[in-house]
């Protein structure tokens, strides 16, 4: 078997090969005339087009879900954004605070002063969309996949000929990238909707101001904040600083038609944003201009969100798993901060982890070649690598990076590889079209590369510690009855591997999942569901086990958050009541 070095190493090189496949073979060159000509016929209306690709990626990602099974979560984050569609989908923004909330603290999840996930509702809401009309949550997944690949397509509308529009709007429907986020719960599909959105309304409003793109510049706006409100504010900024330097130009427009084509109506699209932020916020966290992240961080966080920042004095935790994955994040932070060579090796592994999401292993830096031959044509096109730079640099500011992150650029990438691939395929030399040649060869492998990606997702792990979490809470479905389960973790527990999450509504769940406390406590909560079958699962056992509780059994001693630990009061004079 081939080390995965070897692997991408063989990925830079077949480019380079290429040619040689694709140059001699007939039938090879007239499949890919058939196939153009296709792609021709279906790009004569921009709007088919559209629907096209949009069709395409919802049915290759259903097809590929329900072939290879859906997975559970596994990340905290995306039992976050399932919380919060469980939420939604229950006709609430927040949920009420439980009386005995100390017993389901978790990760990524807030308990006070309401009970919902930190994270902003955008992505909970497309879960909540699957959840309600199918019943499954992944479904939304598959939408919102759907919609970001067509949005690429509508987007790349605005920046080239249909025919390479709807060529990169397939790219990235197939992009392997887009195929993991499609099979899980905490993808960037909505974010790279919203960045897609932003950039085609930027690029029709510089080539004819209407209120309907100033319109859409301020939905894409919308979606970004309700997503990724970070990195979706400075690639706004980029595109809004962008549009002043035009506006103000000689040839920009006159300020009748920047005051009532492209202000008005992206003020007012900003505005209703406005409120709808401030009242969720308030909702969920008492204040307007208070977000459920900072509230949050501000109740469990130590390692700070950005390298240059200052890590906070640890808080006091009740639990020892909560404490060991922000001691976990502090190391991580604190790595980057020993010394210049810590911090260099730390920004090149967060650039490794974009190039490795972005360039398709390597491959699509084939047609990035004829870059400067693209940037001929459009001087527009010239400003989406210094934007692409800025943006880049800002987030390699953060501790962490991961490739969901930078969604709200992909329509940047996506702009200057088309192009790029459009202007490479028309070079040639005197007697040979071996720009044709090479571009036709990136896109086979480009496909091989997906179908690996497949294979790798068909091939995971079932006895993962996720699917053995889907497998008890499975059994305890089965069971007659509503449930009252204990999770016992080990002193050594890894704390990326939480089992304690449950549904919006607590009381009425038919299973609930409680941290072991002091054994007071443990009967107060065992009082307040009386009548429930007693559980404990043993979350460390190889595999996890679950077992019947007797009524009178006692539970074993929950891992000691740190050797001088005392259990808080119950009375909020410590944790997240205090901060």
């Amino acid at each position: 078997m081939w080390s995965r070095s070897v692997v991408f190493k063989a990925y830079f090189l077949l480019p380079l090969l290429a040619p040689i496949v694709w140059w001699w073979p007939r039938w090879g060159q007239g499949l890919f005339h058939k196939l153009e000509r296709m792609l021709d016929r279906l790009a004569l209306k921009p709007g088919r087009a559209v629907f096209a690709v949009g069709l395409v990626s919802f049915l290759f990602s259903a097809a590929l879900g329900i072939s290879i099974g859906i997975n559970p979560p596994q990340t905290h984050d995306e039992f976050g954004y399932l919380l919060i569609a469980d939420t939604l989908a229950h006709g609430r923004l927040t949920n009420p605070p439980h009386s005995f909330w100390e017993h389901f603290e978790s990760i990524y999840v807030l308990l006070q002063p309401t009970y919902t996930s930190k994270y902003p509702p955008a992505q909970g809401l497309a879960l909540a969309i699957g959840e309600i009309t199918t019943g499954l949550p992944i479904v939304g997944i598959w939408f919102t996949t759907a919609l970001a690949s067509a949005t690429v397509c509508w987007m790349l509308l605005a920046w080239m000929r249909p025919r390479w529009a709807l060529v990169g709007g397939l790219l990235t429907a197939f992009h392997p990238q887009m195929i993991v986020w499609s099979q899980n719960y905490w993808g960037g599909a909505v974010a790279m909707a919203g960045g897609a959105i932003v950039l085609g309304a930027f690029r029709r409003l510089l080539r004819d101001p209407r209120p309907r793109e100033a319109f859409w510049l301020g939905i894409g706006m919308a979606i970004l904040a309700n997503s990724r409100p970070y990195e979706g504010f400075v690639f706004c900024l980029l595109i809004c600083l962008t549009l002043g330097v035009w506006i103000i130009s000689a040839r920009g427009p006159s300020w009748k038609v920047c005051l009532y084509r492209i202000a008005a109506p992206l003020l007012a699209v900003l505005a209703v944003l406005a409120l709808q932020l401030a009242f969720y916020n308030y909702r969920v966290t008492g204040s307007a201009w208070q977000m459920p992240y900072s509230v949050y961080q501000k109740a469990y966080g130590m390692a700070p969100l950005f390298v240059f920042q200052q890590p906070k004095p640890e808080p006091v935790f009740r639990h020892a798993e909560l404490r060991a994955l922000q001691l976990d994040s502090l190391a991580y932070y604190q790595r980057q901060r020993t010394s210049s060579d810590s911090l260099l090796a730390a920004t090149w592994e967060k650039i490794h982890t974009l190039l490795e999401s972005c360039l398709w292993s390597r491959l699509l830096v084939v047609p990035l070649l004829a870059l400067p031959w693209a940037m001929r044509g459009d001087r527009w096109l010239r400003l989406i690598i210094p934007g692409g730079a800025l943006f880049s640099a800002t987030m390699l500011l953060g501790t962490w990076v991961h490739p969901h992150y930078a969604a709200p650029a992909v329509g940047f990438f996506v702009v200057l590889v088309v192009e790029s691939m459009r202007q490479l395929k028309v070079m040639h030399s005197a007697s040979r079209r071996w720009g044709v040649a090479l571009v036709r060869g990136v896109l086979v492998l480009c496909a091989l590369s997906s179908v690996l990606t497949v294979g790798r997702l068909a091939r995971v792990d079932r006895n993962r510690w996720d699917f053995q979490r889907e497998r008890i809470m499975a059994e305890l479905a089965t069971q007659p009855g509503r449930h009252l389960v204990f999770v016992h973790y080990q002193p050594n527990h890894n704390p990326h591997r939480e089992w304690v999450y449950n549904s919006a509504d607590i009381d009425s769940a038919k299973t609930v999942v409680a941290r072991i406390m002091s054994p007071p406590e443990n009967q107060q909560l065992r009082q307040y569901f009386a009548g429930r079958d007693l559980w404990i699962i043993e979350a460390d056992a190889t595999p996890a086990a679950l077992l019947r509780l007797p009524d009178a059994a006692e539970l074993p001693a929950p891992a000691p958050v740190h050797p001088e630990a005392t259990t808080p009061n119950r009375d909020g004079s410590s944790g997240l009541d205090s901060n």
